[in-house]
């Protein structure tokens, strides 16, 4: 992965200097997770730890993908310079790719990459390459600038009005949509376009096609946790009226789907006289055998390809980088399979597996932390530190402690003492005690 630099900047809202990590190189191929940061716009950052202001910066960068030998450089008119400086500039960050690739690697499309002046223009570049189209991505568009639109709306009845003329319109993409930027609000601290956002969010969950079937949805999936056995599920799948749902509640239900469960509706089957209905309940139980097979063969296929992976970080020269080139790879099922693993080494007493186990895990937990926000990455340290140890971190992490991040401490602490763990309530009370000090001490200097 390439490494991050470090620039000197000043915060363009109070006017204080401050140093903040940079990246100039996004390779797709060491960085699985580099194409999504700059499709979605968080590429270089800048958190300014005076005043808490956020902003991207104008920073040229390279964005390298060898599988579609794609080489873009990102070159800001805001960056300066004249033409020569630019194209030194250029030049830096292709020789930078060069040096890290293997020399078969090192092919002419990298000695002329394509120069982006807007990032606009970037990630349509980007999207081209992946088989999106100009019509969807006017189509994107279009939705982005209704979106836009009904966060602007003078009044509720103009949105609603808004939401009513367009609702074919409204579909999972634009949910989508909605969502990511009610993320990027969120992260930025801009509470006010984050709370416009939720409230064209719950008008749309209110009034739209899409919202309200998005919303039936949840009803069933929350009545299936409430009541987690087979006659629920059952009669959840028979009241559920499309495929998409009735496969969100077998993926919910797959451990009830046994014997017991067809038998059930076999009954219900039996004990129908209307033909009709009769047949309709014989397509469900079909479509529940399929949707149960083909689910079951997808999970099968992810836990023997993380099966794989572990074998090759086991025998890998470096655990930490193969992990970091798999990063999409590393989760929930090659968890549980090292996690499996794991135990299966101990049970057997196999001290040479045990070790090299533990140093894949411990190689996975350190990427997984780099990969956290700085804030979790904070919480994650102060779980488990000792009262002067939360002391040394806090005070080496002040420009972390704020009072959103104050508040997510204390609905950590909420949230642990309703699932009975008192420990880590304890533990989150003590932190944010200590944070709130922090924050009036600030307030009264």
């Amino acid at each position: 992965m390439a490494k991050q630099q470090v620039a000197r900047v000043t915060c363009p809202a109070c006017g204080q200097p401050f140093q903040t990590p940079v990246r100039q190189i996004f390779d797709v191929s060491q960085d699985p997770n580099a194409r999504q940061r700059v499709l979605n716009g968080v590429t270089n950052v800048a958190h300014c730890p005076h005043c808490g202001t956020r902003g991207a910066m104008s920073m040229p960068f390279l964005y390298h993908d060898p599988e579609k030998e794609l080489a873009l450089v990102y070159m800001p008119m805001e960056a300066g310079g004249d033409r020569e400086q630019r194209e030194q500039a250029i030049g830096r960050l292709t020789r930078r790719v060069m040096d890290q690739l293997p020399s078969e690697q090192r092919k002419a499309y990298l000695l002329q990459p394509d120069v982006m002046l807007t990032m606009d223009n970037l990630v349509k570049r980007i999207l081209k390459e992946e088989g999106v189209t100009d019509e969807m991505l006017q189509a994107q568009e279009e939705k982005a600038q209704l979106l836009q639109r009904m966060v602007e709306a003078a009044s509720d009845d103009a949105l609603e009005a808004m939401i009513e003329a367009n609702d074919d319109k409204i579909d999972e993409v634009f949910f989508y949509m909605l969502t990511h930027n009610l993320e990027i609000a969120q992260a930025a601290d801009q509470e006010a376009a984050a709370q416009q956002l939720r409230l064209v969010r719950d008008k749309l969950l209110e009034l739209s096609s899409e919202g309200q079937a998005i919303q039936s949805r949840n009803e069933l999936i929350n009545a299936l946790r409430e009541e987690p056995n087979r006659d629920k599920l059952l009669e959840l799948l028979m009241e559920a009226e499309d495929k998409e749902t009735r496969e969100l509640l077998v993926t919910a239900g797959r451990p009830m789907l046994d014997y017991l469960f067809f038998q059930g509706l076999t009954s219900n089957i039996d004990a129908v006289s209307d033909p009709e209905e009769k047949e309709r309940l014989k397509a469900l139980r079909k479509e529940i055998l399929d949707t149960r097979d083909r689910l079951d063969e997808e999970a099968h296929a992810v836990f023997e390809a993380r099966a794989a992976l572990l074998r090759d970080m086991l025998t890998a020269d470096d655990a930490k980088e193969m992990a970091r080139r798999h990063l999409n790879e590393i989760d929930e099922p090659f968890l549980s399979v090292l996690s499996a693993n794991l135990e299966t080494a101990h049970k057997q007493n196999d001290q040479h597996a045990l070790e090299a186990l533990r140093d894949v895990w411990n190689a996975v937990m350190s990427l997984m932390e780099e990969a956290m926000p700085p804030e979790l990455r904070l919480i994650n340290r102060l779980m488990g530190a000792d009262e002067e140890e939360i002391d040394r971190l806090l005070e080496e992490s002040r420009n972390l402690v704020t009072e959103r991040m104050a508040q997510f401490v204390e609905e950590t602490e909420a949230q642990a003492r309703e699932e009975d763990d008192t420990e880590t309530a304890e533990q989150m009370a003590r932190v944010a005690e200590k944070m709130r000090g922090m924050l009036a001490r600030d307030m009264l200097a």
